[in-house]
């Protein structure tokens, strides 16, 4: 089974892509403009995020211009959402991991951070918190040597993705299996495993740390 974990590219066939919905923190600002009302007083916002298998992606971004507090007001109601209806989380995060960190003592749902191109120490300090991590194209690239090491090295769960990457998720797959020095189907074997630890999980990642 190949699943890429999150993307915003057409579905490729055999492929499985959990569905998603949530607020980036982005696009907040804009959105909160377009409306007279929030998103929580909207009833068919609740039905999206009921459709979905993950709620997200949201979560914190210090590089971008809308508000921290508005990021972190629309975060809140999100992970409590995660909460009430057993979903794991899908986050988005730039530059606010101790604050994502800080977050976390509050909620028990499986947590991953999208997209990670983090040191080897900063997942094993999320790891430790029962935050979870995906790694996408950025393996793909030689140049990235810090995120392509922090994979090569990491010994815990971890999922793949494509995010908004045309590349296909299938050239991950394969950029992962060379790093690790492994046959693709052990890297497919292992994040299908996690993706299934996760998605049947109503307590917190307590074997996400390393091994």
């Amino acid at each position: 089974m190949t699943i890429d974990f999150h993307t915003h590219q057409p579905t490729a066939e055999g492929v499985v892509t959990p569905r998603s919905f949530g607020f980036h923190p982005w696009h907040l600002a804009d959105y909160a403009s377009e409306r007279r009302t929030a998103p929580m007083a909207e009833p068919h916002i609740m039905q999206r995020f009921a459709e979905a298998h993950f709620v997200g992606e949201c979560g914190l971004d210090k590089a971008c211009n809308t508000p921290f507090d508005l990021q972190m007001t629309y975060l809140r109601w999100q992970l409590d959402i995660a909460e009430d209806l057993r979903k794991p989380v899908v986050l988005h995060c730039v530059h606010a991991f101790n604050e994502i960190i800080a977050l976390r003592k509050h909620y028990s749902m499986p947590w991953v951070i999208h997209g990670f191109t983090g040191s080897l120490q900063l997942a094993r300090q999320l790891a430790s918190k029962d935050i979870g991590i995906s790694f996408g194209a950025a393996l793909l690239e030689p140049q990235r040597l810090k995120v392509r090491n922090t994979f090569q090295q990491w010994q815990g769960h971890y999922m793949l993705e494509t995010d908004d990457n045309p590349c296909g998720i299938d050239a991950v797959y394969s950029a992962a299996a060379l790093i690790k020095g492994l046959p693709i189907d052990e890297i497919k074997a292992h994040v299908a495993a996690y993706y299934l630890l996760i998605t049947t999980s109503n307590n917190q990642l307590s074997c996400q740390k390393e091994q």
